[in-house]
């Protein structure tokens, strides 16, 4: 098989600096490079494919065929370059003034407009399906904010009669305005580029130590000798899979001009007056995106600390980060004089709480890649988000958690839950789940005294099950101690700040409630400090 990978640009944008040029000289690199697009494909084999020692079989079998052969690329039919400006705030001594940043991009014209690019090279069927796993585990390409999404694509669907695309390769005359595009060698070359520049770094370290060595009067031992040669050569990757993997900081520490293992390879130009015939006309809105839809969900990613960012907080402290970013999410409304904002404060004008059943924002700590560890938060409001709102939120950029410095937070997406919950991937907690079964992810705390009747742990969850428009459960199993500890629901974090409302009594519980159909789409959150995420249910 052939392989194609196709690329559509999500956001209908392109970042990319080329090879040689300084980000602030507003040229994009065009199309991406072949060098590009391979460390891509191997960095996904890293993050999603469980790569510790680099890939093996199947997967290097694969690399090392795409490094042999130079791609052929079919562009996008409406696309155009332009740029933003930004002046950023720069401190000079004492003195504050502005620079002028240029964040060049290539801007699509169609939402299905797609990237081809063609490897002229035969692969097995286990290289097909280590290549499709790497393509489609791709999210972005070039910058973070060039959202993609590829796939692997069989080549006969390009061979029909009807197919209308055009491919550009690798060129060689002199008609055609040039693009140089940095590429890797093949596994010969590389392997008799690498003897031939080792040889001489060999020779060059033999000279410099037999130099030194005569300099003190004395003789170059062989040991020495063989020491200066290994040294000379350790930085020199074994192959060129290995070379695809070498990072910046170590070529350029070594004062080479470009990476290990790479050639520059000339393509024709593309021309985007020639290609975006259609771009004067109005970007069209994608069909289920209207000016009425209801925005009652916000997600927001934390990158925590760590060399990979892997460092984040416990879920059993979700009740004071939750309480933080809230807090937070109030001092940038005010700094940004964004007025009264019920949806965040829960208040009304005059200061009191809002009538109805809590329509204001709950802030929900999520786990989507390790249990009990929060990377994500979930903002809800059953009201939705007004514009203001959605700005305060967004200009949230740091928080702080007990043994860990700093997060960075950043907003990943927003809509309503329903649409939101067909996007997240799947987890260990499952809040976006529409089931009949919903059990506790971090423990309830009650509202009120327990006594006999209505206010048992029971009557408590089936009350406020109704306060929020919920239909009566058909059961609902609250859980022994040993169950809750079993489960990890122990050592949270039970109370807010001083200064703020306490429980009747600082005791957690847990519970399993089922329904006799699944109920509206939302999350569930009861009793005490459920807007900060306690009482969290999840569907089973």
């Amino acid at each position: 098989m052939t392989p194609i990978i196709s690329i559509e640009f999500t956001a209908r944008r392109y970042h990319a600096t080329p090879w040689g040029t300084h980000v602030n000289e507003g040229h994009v690199e065009w199309p991406p490079c072949p060098w590009r697009l391979l460390r891509a494909l191997i960095a996904v084999g890293y993050n999603k494919l469980g790569w510790i020692d680099g890939p093996t079989g199947a997967a290097r079998s694969v690399i090392e065929k795409l490094t042999c052969c130079l791609p052929s690329y079919s562009l996008p039919l409406n696309w155009t370059e332009t740029h933003t400006r930004h002046y950023m705030p720069v401190r000079d001594g004492k003195a504050e003034k502005n620079a002028k940043v240029f964040d060049a991009y290539l801007r699509m014209g169609g939402f299905s407009d797609r990237l081809f690019v063609r490897y002229d090279t035969s692969l097995e069927a286990s290289e097909v399906a280590e290549l499709s796993r790497m393509a489609e585990g791709l999210n972005y390409l070039g910058r973070a904010e060039s959202w993609v999404d590829a796939k692997l694509v069989v080549a006969t669907d390009f061979d029909r009669p009807n197919s209308d695309l055009s491919w550009i390769g690798p060129c060689d005359s002199d008609h055609f305005d040039r693009v140089r595009l940095l590429a890797p060698l093949g596994s010969r070359q590389y392997d008799h580029w690498r003897s031939e520049t080792a040889a001489i770094a060999e020779a060059r370290s033999e000279s410099e130590t037999i130099i030194a060595a005569e300099s003190k009067g004395k003789k170059a031992t062989p040991a020495a000798l063989k020491k200066a040669k290994l040294s000379a050569t350790v930085a020199y990757p074994g192959d060129q899979v290995a070379a695809m993997q070498t990072d910046s900081a170590t070529w350029q520490a070594e004062g080479w001009p470009q990476p290990p293992g790479s050639r520059w390879v000339d393509y024709p130009r593309p021309h985007s007056a020639q290609l975006s015939t259609k771009f004067s006309d109005p970007i069209a809105v994608p069909r289920n995106v209207t000016s009425q839809t209801l925005v009652n969900s916000v997600l927001l990613s934390i990158d925590g600390e760590g060399l990979r960012g892997t460092l984040r907080p416990s879920l059993s402290r979700a009740l004071p980060l939750m309480e933080l970013l809230h807090s937070e999410s109030i001092r940038l409304a005010d700094k940004l004089g964004l007025g009264h904002l019920p949806e965040l404060t829960g208040m009304n004008e005059n200061g009191g709480p809002l009538r109805g059943a809590h329509t204001h924002a709950h802030w929900i700590p999520l786990c989507f890649t390790k249990a009990g560890s929060i990377d994500h938060v979930l903002i809800y409001a059953p009201s939705g988000f007004s514009s203001n709102s959605l700005q305060a939120i967004s200009c949230i950029r740091w928080a702080y958690a007990k043994g860990i410095h700093k997060l960075s937070l950043n907003v990943v997406g927003q809509g309503a839950f329903a649409d939101l919950a067909e996007q997240v991937p799947h987890s260990s907690m499952n809040v976006f789940g529409n089931g009949c079964v919903f059990e506790s992810a971090t423990p309830l705390v009650l509202r009120k005294f327990l006594s006999r009747g209505k206010k048992t742990v029971e009557g408590q969850i089936r009350e406020e099950l109704r306060e929020r428009g919920f239909e009566e459960p058909e059961s609902v199993e609250v859980w022994s101690d040993q169950q809750m500890v079993s489960r990890r629901l122990k050592g949270f974090v039970l109370c807010r700040k001083l200064s703020k409302q306490q429980p009747p009594k600082a005791r957690s519980w847990a519970a399993t409630i089922r329904f006799a159909s699944p109920p509206t789409p939302q999350p569930i959150n009861l009793g005490y400090a459920s807007h900060y995420g306690l009482g969290l249910f999840q569907s089973v």
